[in-house]
């Protein structure tokens, strides 16, 4: 009997002490939404969708298929595409807001999973959101917080239990697309034999935009190349082993793949996918129960004010 006392307070203690109710988790989830909200906003329902002919949008291809039947972007049909873009662009920045948690969890997820299935194209950042978004949706519901960007409250439930476990699945998620990043490229000859950026960056479509022409110069070294190539494989492996390491080794490559994603936006422009592995990221290797606290923030807010009133006076 004691035991099983002994077994229950250790569990109801883990319970509170790594209870995902963070804002650390709201951070992810408005990263994640923004993505897709400025996908949204930015590009037309012609440039994102089927495009028009005589006039009208085309359904899917596989308008027979579940996936488009259920699409938010289509549930009023092909001719109110803009409506339904609008709708989305508002449900997304009230995840952003981190109100509502339960119902936009569902709301994210429909039109992140509806964004695959309907867009003309996609990418990967694309696909992450819609399953991370799908894991997501647990610990939303068991999130009794007014707003996700308020900090966590430490209350013992079992509920936690099922939310932890939903983090560990993501963090076990996010763990496999980077092994399988590294790994799927060994059977590439030119990442064995370190030329493959070199491609990467000179190609016609994704290559290096004008202002990075500079880089070309670089490109000539070949120890330069090999390096570059062979630190990509290396990171991702990294980013593999954070699942098994230190919390400060997690924080470290943390930063570095942050970084290294950035670069990704300013070498290849690929912006929507910026936002959803960064959010994975941060679930994947920053500790979820514990609240950013942005204290370097707040003190550049306050000093910030108070050189204001000091002016006005």
């Amino acid at each position: 009997m004691l035991k099983i006392n002994d077994i229950e307070n250790k569990l109801r203690s883990f319970s509170a002490k790594n209870s995902p109710y963070t804002n650390v988790v709201g951070f992810s989830r408005s990263l994640m939404a923004l993505g897709t909200l400025l996908t949204l906003l930015i590009n037309p329902v012609d440039t994102i969708f089927i495009k028009k002919v005589s006039g009208v949008f085309i359904a899917p291809i596989l308008k027979s298929d579940f996936s488009s039947k259920i699409s938010f972007f289509y549930l009023f049909g092909e001719n109110h595409l803009m409506l339904m873009k609008c709708c989305a662009i508002v449900c997304l920045a009230l995840v952003i807001s981190g109100y509502f948690i339960k119902i936009t969890s569902l709301l994210h997820w429909w039109i992140s999973f509806s964004f695959i299935h309907s867009a003309a194209i996609i990418d990967g950042g694309d696909q992450i959101a819609s399953i991370l978004s799908f894991l997501l949706i647990p610990v939303c519901f068991f999130d009794n917080r007014k707003n996700h960007w308020q900090h966590k409250k430490e209350e013992a439930k079992v509920t936690n239990l099922i939310s932890i476990c939903f983090i560990y699945i993501i963090r076990l998620q996010v763990a496999i697309i980077y092994f399988h990043a590294a790994v799927g490229k060994f059977d590439n000859n030119e990442w064995v034999d370190g030329t493959a950026l070199y491609y990467w960056l000179n190609h016609s479509l994704f290559g290096v935009p004008a202002y990075l022409d500079f880089i070309n110069y670089f490109l000539k070294d070949s120890f330069f190349v090999s390096g570059l190539t062979y630190g990509v494989l290396i990171l991702e492996l990294s980013l593999f082993l954070g699942l098994f390491a230190s919390e400060r080794y997690r924080k470290t490559v943390l930063a570095i793949a942050l970084v290294f994603h950035f670069m990704i936006i300013l070498s290849h422009g690929i912006f929507s996918f910026f936002f959803s592995i960064s959010a994975g990221l941060i679930l994947y290797l920053y500790p979820t129960y514990r609240d950013f606290r942005f204290k370097n923030f707040k003190r550049l807010m306050l000093v910030f004010n108070r050189s204001k009133v000091s002016t006005a006076d």
